[in-house]
């Protein structure tokens, strides 16, 4: 009955459906203005989800990258920890040729490269293993 008066003062049942329409999605407008905190943690936890959908592809990969990735990440890591036992050999005869040693790892940054690879492939690995013993 009212929707009938409403359509007769407004011309047709349309135009009211239009309005109401407008009017509904104009409130689920005003409820997307605010992020919640709420929603703040669901879509951080739908993102940690994400990340550990793909550590678990990546410690899994057996492909030709993932071969030649740990390569890498040995040899970095290698050679880093040659050059810092090195140092500390030397340290012993030579204290000037230990800072220098010293002085190339950090003018080079390779403590920074090593530190990286460390975190991507090392800590792939953990969380890995971490998702087995779950």
């Amino acid at each position: 009955m009212v929707m009938g008066i409403l359509g007769s003062l407004f011309g047709s049942a349309k135009v009211v459906d239009a309005v109401t329409d407008t009017v509904k999605s104009g409130v689920g407008m005003l409820d997307n203005a605010f992020y919640t905190d709420q929603e703040k943690a669901a879509d951080a936890g739908k993102m940690i989800d994400a990340w550990i959908k793909i550590q678990e592809v990546t410690a899994s990969e057996n492909s030709i990258r993932s071969i030649t990735r740990r390569v890498l990440a040995w040899v970095i890591m290698g050679v880093y920890v040659v050059i810092v036992l090195f140092a500390c050999a030397v340290w012993k005869f030579d204290a000037a040729w230990a800072g220098y040693i010293k002085g190339m790892l950090t003018e080079t940054n390779l403590s920074y490269l090593a530190l990286i690879v460390g975190f991507f492939y090392f800590g792939s690995y953990a969380v890995g293993q971490y998702i087995k013993k779950e």
